[in-house]
Order: C-alpha cells, then structure tokens, then sequence
C-alpha cells in the first residue's frame, strides 16, 4: 500500500525548506533523522509510492509560487492560522494567510484543506486568542467551502516553560473547566459557520460539537482520492494523538524552524528568541 507522507509536524517545510523538499522529489526519496535514536533512514518518495503529501505549514506563499512542482501527487494541506503577532513574530500577517487559504482552495477545493487554530495559548488575564477571533477568522475561512478546523490547547513542555520564564511571557495553563468553556464556545461558532469542530490530542469530555482529530486521517484521505489508505493508528505519535500510519520527513535538526514562535516546544534555544 502506498505511504502517506507528512512534511512535517517537525518544522515548517513549505514555508522554509520548500527547495529541499523539492530535490527530495527529484532523488525520489528522503534521508530522515529518527529524532529520537538519531539513526538515518530513506522514505520513498516517487509518485506511485506515496499516497498523499501532505503538508503542514503557517504561511504556503512558497508553496503557492511553485505549486506545479507538485502536479503527480495527491495533495493535504494543514494550514494553521491564528492571530497572536505578539507570540509569532516571523508569521505574515492575517490578510496575507486568508489570502493564501482563499488560493488553495481555489486552486485544490476545500475538502483537501483543514485549518488548525492551534494552540490556544492562555495568559492569566484570559485567552491570547478568544472565541472572538476565532469567529473573526472563521468567517473568512467558511467562504472558502472549508468545513474542518481542528483545534488544541499548548502543552507546558519544559522547553516552554524555562522561556516563558526567561521571556516574561506570563503563560499559563489554565484550569480544565476554563479548557472546556472555551472550547464549547468555539464549537458553538463553529457549528453556526457551518463548520465541524475537531479537538487535537486534548481530553475535555463530551462536549457537543466536537469530535477527535486524527490531523492525518487515513480514511479521510482514502475517500478524497478514492485510492486505498492504511487506516492503522500511527504508534510513533504522542499520547492522545488519533492520527493514522504516515511517514514524517521532516526534521528538528537538520530543518530547524525559523518562524520564531515563542511558546514552541521544538527548538530550547532561547536566544532564537530574544525580542529586539
């Protein structure tokens, strides 16, 4: 059965290492770092091996200027937009990111996109983003066709919290009935946009309106290209994570990711981060 393909939940490939992948493509494969063990591997990736690329990013301009690139393959995007410029200094702003949405959809229809308003970071006075923009930015959204948005709250890693620290951010993790609140909330507008609202890795109980995310749903992706998809959970992900079988290529080392978010996990280096 033909691999499904992330690139990547390691880093933002379209947006800053579109070139390679695009040589991976060419050579017919990549070379991956097992983040973990440090071991290296090879992922096919010509046409008939790979069932769908799928791909995450917060800004796709690169991909949108070079998309014929990608014309043999089955096509996913990931597209996560939200509005917090203060936390995601190297993100363009919103209109530029709607503007992009608005394209792949054109360009690729709207079941083959799925936004994530992710995370949803709290201070102690109250959420960075509230439901409020999410409905701001839903309502751009919904007139694209795009019914699936996928949402979850930032987990506290210890990379997180040593530069919340050193970096004054004042984030906080909120109470579970503070999670749930909101996220009833954002199900309600959701529901009103014609939306269906899908939780990513969070255990908030039966709440109407949302269901789990698989972000990489094997399933979904079988019915869109009408082709066969392994439906198996994918083991290698972190508790809680619904996702199906697919092989990442992307990379925390050898792809560091310079969208300079504040509250990320992935890269500890703290001076990446420093505020000018």
């Amino acid at each position: 059965m033909k691999q499904i393909i992330s690139a990547s939940r390691r880093t933002d490939i379209p947006a800053y290492y579109l070139d390679r992948l695009l040589e991976f493509i060419k050579q017919g494969y990549a070379e991956v770092r097992n983040p973990y063990s440090q071991k290296r591997y090879r992922v096919g990736l010509r046409p008939e091996e790979v069932h769908t690329l799928v791909l995450w990013s917060k800004n796709f301009r690169r991909f949108l200027e070079n998309s014929d690139s990608f014309s043999r393959y089955n096509l996913y995007f990931l597209f996560t937009i939200n509005d917090m410029p203060e936390l995601e200094p190297g993100i363009p702003d919103l209109r530029k990111r709607l503007d992009q949405i608005h394209e792949l959809a054109v360009r690729y229809g709207a079941e083959r996109i799925a936004w994530r308003f992710d995370p949803v970071i709290f201070r102690s006075d109250g959420p960075v983003s509230g439901p409020e923009t999410f409905q701001k930015i839903g309502e751009h959204i919904a007139q694209t066709g795009i019914t699936r948005v996928i949402f979850s709250f930032l987990d506290m890693y210890g990379k997180v919290k040593k530069r919340n620290k050193a970096l004054n951010l004042n984030l906080i993790d909120p109470p579970e009935a503070v999670k749930v609140e909101y996220a009833a909330r954002l199900a309600g507008i959701a529901g009103a946009l014609g939306m269906s609202l899908e939780s990513c890795c969070e255990n908030l109980g039966n709440i109407e309106g949302i269901t789990a995310s698989s972000c990489i749903n094997g399933a979904l992706l079988a019915r869109i290209t009408g082709e066969p998809a392994d439906t198996s959970k994918d083991k290698g992900q972190r508790k809680g994570c619904n996702c199906t079988v697919s092989r990442d290529i992307g990379s925390y080392d050898d792809m560091p990711c310079p969208n300079g978010c504040l509250y990320c996990y992935a890269n500890p280096k703290i001076e990446l981060f420093e505020r000018t």
